[in-house]
């Protein structure tokens, strides 16, 4: 099989190609598989935005905190892999409750007509609290009494970003972007899930304590460069469809993940997969998250932040004070939400 034939997302024509970043993937006692991945963020090849970034951090050393942006940059680069033992919280029983309430007939697979309305299916038999936002206990109220499925999956999973070198066992090219791309295959006797998560607009990346007062031109650096930093983390067994939903990895399901049902769970399937790869932009948080919604995000003006009552990021017509008119004028993508981004655009000339 070609390295073509397992492209994500192809470039457009005429663009240059995005340069290589190596993955060695170690799961359990397989041998080890070179994944290949040409990562676009933004529009621009990675790389580009990596030589601004190893500048920058040069010129820190061995000032107060620079140590905070090699941990930002372990390999000397913006794309960091790590490795996590476990995903979200019983990620079987979700995604029994999500495929039962869209499997409309049944028929054990959805299809594109009980995938077009899936946000309207799932917040009117979920959203309890009428928040416009899905949790775990939502979903399943007697989570915390299920038993865990026992799944034949290995349990040490290693993801390592290494020197690009000779030929991978498999090449991909990522566009993070609006849209979620998926593949899944079998590579040396592993099977393995690669997911590209769109990107959502995040909150500001917690600083370090060790960059505190006194600081300044490390902790500047540091914000600047994690805005360009794309995560891959590598999680052992099947991703779920909680999983799949839940692009920004907060552990709950937004009115804007939700819609993304309709393309994100066309080729969703349980498998008994050994390692899923999740690649986001941003700082990749783990995946061990709250049953319940116990924060709000920091994102956009203060004006936005007071009207997003539930804390997701974004600002919902039922959410937005004032009138109809006005919020068609901020929804600039004309989506029905107003983003944290659009809001900040309101204060920009």
């Amino acid at each position: 099989m070609t390295p073509a034939a397992f492209a994500l997302i192809a470039l457009l024509p005429g663009t240059d190609p995005a340069p290589a970043h190596d993955v060695l993937l170690e799961v359990g006692s397989a041998p080890a598989v070179r994944v290949r991945l040409k990562i676009e963020l933004g529009g621009s090849p990675l790389a580009k935005l990596d030589a601004d970034a190893k500048r920058t951090r040069e010129a820190l050393k061995g000032k107060p905190g620079a140590s905070a942006l090699d941990n930002l940059m372990p390999e000397g680069s913006l794309f960091r892999a790590e490795a996590l033992t476990a995903t979200s919280p019983h990620p079987a029983a979700l995604s029994r409750a999500i495929f039962r309430a869209l499997d409309k007939d049944k028929d054990g697979k959805l299809s594109a007509d009980e995938l077009a309305h899936a946000e309207k299916v799932l917040l009117n038999r979920f959203d309890l609290d009428d928040d416009e936002c899905i949790s775990p206990l939502e979903l399943v109220p007697d989570l915390q009494t299920v038993v865990p499925e026992k799944r034949a999956t290995p349990r040490t999973v290693r993801a390592t970003v290494v020197p690009v070198e000779g030929k991978a066992d498999i090449e991909q090219t990522v566009k993070l972007g609006r849209d979620a791309s998926y593949w899944r295959g079998k590579i040396g006797g592993t099977w393995v899930e690669i997911h590209a998560r769109p990107g959502l607009p995040t909150e500001k990346p917690v600083v370090p304590k060790a960059l505190a007062a006194g600081r300044e031109e490390t902790k500047a650096a540091f914000e600047k460069i994690a805005r360009g930093v794309v995560s891959l983390t590598a999680v052992p067994g099947p991703v779920g469809l909680f999983d799949l939903l839940d692009a920004d990895r907060d552990g709950q399901l937004s009115v804007a993940e939700l819609r993304r049902a309709k393309t994100v769970l066309v080729d969703a399937a349980s498998t008994d997969t050994g390692v899923s790869l999740v690649i986001v932009s941003g700082i990749a948080k783990p995946p061990a998250v709250p049953l319940i919604r116990t924060f709000t995000r920091e994102a956009g003006p203060q004006w936005f932040r007071a009207m997003d009552r539930n804390g997701d990021g974004f600002v919902s017509v039922r959410e937005f004070l004032g009138t109809p008119e006005q919020f068609r004028k901020l929804d600039r993508d004309g989506d029905g939400l107003l983003s944290a981004e659009e809001a900040e655009k309101v204060e920009k000339p």
